[in-house]
């Protein structure tokens, strides 16, 4: 008994030794893991404090040493080592992501006032704010009975001022002086009086006249010019007033320099684009540039004013005269920043702490398709009737010869070609005709002109030119085809002169309207016969993009060429009416050598017969009179041509779509029902995606073409997107079409 009684005692022992092992460990728990919780909500409060305090001082205009050194007053503070902490500036790029200035602390910056960063590219991003992240080292408690002797805390914030813009655009081209507005002693802020607090307080402008280093009533506004600017005038100073609400200054960032010339006088022109806003024909409230430092001469041409911030004025009345020259105006805040930050200290109404910056990115994209819808009808031997509208380019290059000792001109051959089509027509059978012709200007459209507007694809400017296409009769029948009256097309063939800018969208869409439109025979086959021998320049509201139409179109010109695929891809729908068929068969006609293919054989309805096309090429004289011979025998047969194509805009739902990663790797995904691919992860990082491809078969027929727009020519090569450095979503729109054109009888 004894005996037995000694080893229990010793079991007993040694289980009271493990729990107390066990509840040293708990404890250990419990206590240190209340201290850690303590540890981090301190390190977090530093980092909260600093990092507005250094937001704070960057919206005051502060040099980075005295950010950085408010910074490290604040996390001192609260108990963390500044060694332990490091602050970057926050920019914004141009899609209004916030990111983190890593490539350099704010301390590195080395006593600089800076307001941008060049950061991940040659383009200097605006700074929004302030990040300060930090670690500390504490030890602990019973923790290290169990071998855990000290643990980390780790904290970061960021923080924003609500500051003055660091850019500006939509602007006025007045710069006023920042002295305009004084600066309170006590809160080292500008004191302004808002139209909203005092209605009926006003600022008198009074025009700079001299290079000389005044302000005051002899000074605080002057006349500027926007980027690419050879000098100011009362003209061009008035252009750009007018033309203020489109865009035509640019965008400007606080620190650059405004080209500025003392010696404008305001005459008849500014005076009447400023009476446009006083009468509030135009807007009254403007933005304009501040600036703070004037320098150069107006004499030798390099005067500037340096901008330091952005207002928003409300333009009340003007006087111009030989003795007063002066612009009373309201004022009614300043502008905005894109984000909770700020490049001036013009009233920092707050500083606001949010969570840390982190990096989440999403590549976004979006597919349509041009669907084409077989449809077959019966053959019939007998004659179908058609409504034919030719539709003619007489831009000015129409007025060319062909050459190769040819001395026609292309125009002259057209007319010939065009006259010799209509006789061939049988209005006893019921064949209608129509002529439009392109370009005209807005004195013959019933399009609403919207003034004058500013063009800047390859030459830039500004005009009130509109190019459209023009309705020169209607469809007609016999003796209006051929006949030989004022009225009849044939004469007004022969009156045709070349001149002006290649509206290919406006013709398409006067030829639309005229062969759908009044006199249509709904038992007829609608057909566009279109032709061009250039490359369009000129956007479906008429106006010229810059371009001058020679050579290889830039990109720049790329919305013009989709404007007059929009207008081919309506014509070649089911919509008026919804009957199973095309609403139109359109040829295309390309005229010479100089001239896009692609883009005129995507506008041509799809051949189902190769031995039947859509798309012809004249390059002579000759040859554009049998293409005409040939289409005036094809519509006079139209009943035997049974198998024709519809063509729609859809979404790419289902389609199989493969991305090739900046590392090399691919991943495949599936749109949903409409068109959307989604790519997310940690392995998206910033740098080139390559879409590699995408294809879906719908109704046997395969879409697996990428192309520049909606039912245009084939790309070159696979479509890729830059994702940036900084968080957020990354989207691409892409198109597709088939690669064969099916026919009925596969």
């Amino acid at each position: 008994m004894q005996n037995s009684y000694k080893q229990q005692t010793g079991q007993s022992v040694l289980i009271i030794a493990f729990a107390l092992v066990a509840l040293v460990a708990l404890l250990a728990l419990v206590v240190d893991a209340g201290n850690a919780y303590v540890q981090r909500r301190q390190i977090q409060n530093a980092m909260d404090s600093g990092a507005q305090a250094g937001a704070l001082a960057f919206a005051q205009g502060k040099n980075s040493d005295q950010i950085n050194a408010a910074i490290v007053k604040f996390v001192s503070a609260n108990g963390v080592n500044p060694s332990d902490v490091l602050a970057y500036y926050v920019v914004q790029d141009a899609s209004r992501n916030n990111l983190v200035a890593r490539d350099n602390t704010i301390a590195s910056y080395l006593g600089e006032t800076r307001t941008t960063i060049n950061y991940g590219g040659a383009t200097p991003l605006p700074i929004v704010g302030v990040q300060v992240e930090g670690n500390k080292i504490f030890p602990t408690y019973f923790a290290g009975v169990v071998g855990v002797k000290q643990m980390p805390a780790g904290g970061a914030s960021a923080a924003y001022a609500a500051g003055g813009a660091c850019t500006g655009s939509g602007l006025f081209p007045i710069a006023i002086d920042t002295r305009t507005f004084p600066i309170d002693v006590d809160t080292g802020v500008k004191t302004v009086r808002y139209e909203e607090d005092y209605p009926t307080q006003t600022y008198t402008l009074y025009q700079r006249t001299s290079d000389a280093a005044v302000f005051g009533s002899s000074s605080n506004f002057g006349w500027v010019a926007w980027r690419g600017a050879t000098s100011l005038t009362d003209a061009s100073v008035a252009s750009d007033m007018n033309n203020t609400e489109s865009g035509v200054s640019g965008k400007w960032t606080v620190s650059e320099t405004l080209k500025a010339d003392t010696r404008v006088t305001a005459g008849t022109n500014i005076q009447a684009a400023l009476a446009s806003r006083v009468s509030g024909s135009k807007p009254s409230v403007v933005v304009v540039p501040v600036y703070d430092q004037f320098a150069g001469s107006s004499s030798s041409g390099n005067a500037n004013y340096r901008i330091i911030g952005f207002a928003r004025l409300h333009i009340i009345s003007y006087t111009f005269t030989a003795t007063d020259k002066y612009i009373v105006a309201k004022f009614q805040r300043w502008v905005d920043p894109v984000a909770e930050g700020g490049c001036t200290n013009f009233g920092v109404g707050s500083v606001k702490v949010r969570p840390p910056i982190s990096t989440q990115r999403a590549l976004v994209g979006s597919i349509k398709l041009q669907k084409l819808t077989l449809t077959q009808t019966t053959a019939t031997t007998a004659h179908v009737p058609v409504d034919v509208v030719n539709v003619i380019d007489i831009s000015g290059s129409m007025g060319d010869q062909w050459g190769g000792g040819n001395t026609t001109t292309k125009l002259t051959s057209a007319k010939n070609a065009l006259k010799s089509f209509n006789s061939n027509l049988r209005p006893d059978l019921g064949d209608k005709a129509a002529l439009v012709t392109y370009p005209t200007t807005t004195a013959y459209s019933p399009d609403v002109n919207d003034g004058s507007y500013s063009y800047n694809c390859e030459s830039g400017g500004s005009t009130s030119s509109h190019y459209w296409g023009r309705v020169r009769s209607g469809l007609v029948s016999s003796p209006n085809i051929t006949g030989t009256g004022s009225s009849s097309i044939r004469t007004m063939i022969d009156g045709l002169s070349a001149s002006g800018y290649t509206p290919i969208a406006g013709g398409l869409k006067r030829g639309r309207e005229t062969v759908l439109g009044s006199g249509r025979n709904p038992n007829a086959v609608a057909v566009i016969i279109f032709a061009s021998d250039g490359m369009t320049n000129v956007r479906l509201n008429g106006h010229i993009t810059g371009y001058d139409g020679r050579g290889t179109a830039p990109t720049c010109n790329q919305p013009a060429e989709q404007d007059a695929l929009d207008q081919a891809n309506i014509a070649k729908g089911d919509t008026n009416p919804a009957d199973y068929k095309p609403d139109t068969l359109i040829f295309t006609i390309a005229i010479g050598t100089d001239f896009n293919p692609a883009l005129l054989q995507a506008i041509a309805t799809p051949a189902t017969d190769p031995a039947k096309p859509y798309y012809f090429r004249a390059t002579d004289a000759a040859t554009m009179a049998t293409i005409y011979q040939q289409i005036s025998q094809r519509v006079q047969q139209i009943g035997t041509e049974t198998c024709q194509i519809i063509t729609s805009e859809a979404f790419a739902s289902g389609a199989l779509v493969t991305v090739r990663y900046p590392n090399g790797t691919t991943r495949t995904v599936t749109t949903t029902s409409n068109g959307e691919f989604v790519l997310t992860g940690a392995d998206l990082v910033d740098g080139t995606y390559t879409i590699v491809s995408a294809s879906v078969t719908i109704n046997g027929i395969t879409y697996n073409v990428f192309t520049d727009g909606l039912g245009g020519p084939a790309l070159g090569s696979s479509p890729t997107v830059t994702v940036g450095i900084a968080s957020g979503t990354y989207r691409t729109d892409l198109f597709l079409k088939t690669g064969t054109t099916p026919s009925c009888g596969n």
